[in-house]
């Protein structure tokens, strides 16, 4: 098969169908039945009927991804790109509000959550952008970046941290693919890294005060910050000789000038996030400083994966899950409920198979045959990993809670019909472009 020639996705016979690829159909099909299972558990499983429900349009959009072509999603980037910006819009304006976030549009019978569509148009549009402009240099890194802004800025207001990190961690995982460097790679996350640090360890210089609404803020710069900007710079150095040209000078120094402008008014873009936002990227360094409020979840959650041991209570059986005492439990801490009934056994189940489906996916990026459709794989494995990794890590007490679901696992209807058109997309790319049948 030609490069980028696309054999029709008909089936019409068992064979057809034996030849899905069933490295990323059967984990995911296992995955969807332990979510049910985990939902009967969670809240008196008062949940599960509407799973139920939300799973006859995951299946049927997860269809539509099986069946269409991958030229189609290509030839539409522009139309997916621009609903994908007005539905963000409509959110903004319109949008139902909930816990303090405007997230969803309500039509009647049930909401919708564009932020988790946005994940997929996202890696359509920057694979198409990819496939035309490779990235190369500095510029190329900066306008591929643009395509994310909007969507990222638009989310970010809502507020959902959440999402927006995954928009940069999709990012990052297809310029890669697309033929970013290490050294590109670090310039980007560079800003990210320089607002962390400067917020961390001994103070070395105070450049004084300012007041912004009403509280005072101190301008620090912190030894960990220095330290970062010096690597940097030698970094910098080394890979990009910048004796060579003055043009390299000047991206060298302003690369150097942005990431200490960036850690520098860092308190300043702290003020930006909500205070609730605050607490919960900071708590899980230290839970037991707040075991009541910020810290509960947290807390909670550890207290009921430990209570699991090696072989779990058994289904329906967990004391700290059956007696509402992990908050969230059928959405962002879904995850303490395998913990506990489930125990270490079951846990480890359930990362095996999500490493199958990883697996897989980046399999099918590698040995895909055409560009757009590699692209699009790694984008979906950029956006996967960043679920399970950040949603595990959170349950565990080891990343910071910013409401980022676990794929198959965590209730709700958009995030399971994204998550099951991903998998389809998947199941597309693996029969239209590998270059040999699965068995």
């Amino acid at each position: 098969m030609q490069l980028g020639e696309e054999r029709d996705f008909i089936i019409r016979r068992w064979s057809d169908i034996v030849d899905l690829d069933w490295y990323i159909l059967l984990p995911t099909i296992v995955l969807i039945i332990i979510n049910l299972l985990l939902l009967k558990s969670a809240v008196f499983g008062t949940y599960l009927s509407r799973q139920f429900f939300f799973l006859i349009p995951a299946v049927l959009f997860g269809l539509a991804a099986l069946f269409l072509k991958i030229s189609f999603w290509q030839k539409n980037t522009r139309w997916i790109y621009l609903a994908n910006i007005v539905l963000l819009f409509i959110v903004l304006l319109k949008g139902a509000s909930a816990m303090g976030a405007q997230r969803w549009i309500d039509v009647g019978f049930i909401k919708i959550q564009p932020s988790e569509v946005a994940k997929i148009a996202i890696i359509i549009s920057l694979a198409a952008w990819f496939v035309k402009h490779p990235l190369k240099n500095y510029i190329d890194i900066f306008l591929s970046a643009l395509i994310i802004a909007p969507p990222f800025l638009l989310i970010f207001k809502q507020p959902d941290l959440g999402t927006s990190l995954a928009f940069i961690a999709i990012y990052l995982g297809m310029a890669f693919w697309s033929g970013a460097s290490v050294t590109h790679l670090l310039v980007v996350v560079s800003p990210i890294v320089s607002l962390i640090l400067n917020a961390c360890g001994a103070v070395v210089l105070n450049m004084g005060t300012m007041q912004i609404h009403n509280k005072i803020i101190e301008l620090n710069i912190t030894l960990p910050f220095v330290l970062f900007l010096f690597f940097m710079i030698i970094w910098l150095v080394i890979n990009h000789k910048p004796w060579e040209s003055p043009w390299i000078v000047l991206s060298v120094s302003s690369i150097i000038f942005l990431n200490f402008m960036i850690g520098f008014i860092r308190p300043i873009l702290w003020n930006f996030l909500q205070a609730y936002q605050q607490r919960r990227l900071t708590i899980f360094l230290n839970p037991e400083s707040d075991p009541q409020g910020a810290g509960y979840h947290i807390i909670q959650s550890i207290l009921a994966i430990g209570n699991g041991g090696f072989f779990g209570y058994g289904w329906q059986h967990g004391r700290l899950t059956k007696g509402s005492y992990v908050p969230a439990q059928h959405t962002d801490f879904v995850f303490s409920i395998a913990g506990e009934e489930f125990g270490f056994i079951g846990s480890a189940f359930i990362v095996i198979m999500f490493a199958i489906i990883l697996w897989r996916t980046l399999y099918i990026a590698r040995h895909s045959n055409d560009k757009f459709a590699s692209l699009i794989a790694i984008g979906i494995f950029s956006f996967l990993s960043f679920h399970i990794f950040v949603n595990i890590g959170m349950t565990l007490g080891i990343m910071p809670i910013t409401g980022v679901p676990l794929p198959f696992l965590s209730y709700g209807g958009t995030a399971l019909v994204i998550d099951l058109f991903a998998i389809f997309f998947l199941l597309s790319i693996s029969w239209r472009t590998l270059p040999r049948k699965l068995f």
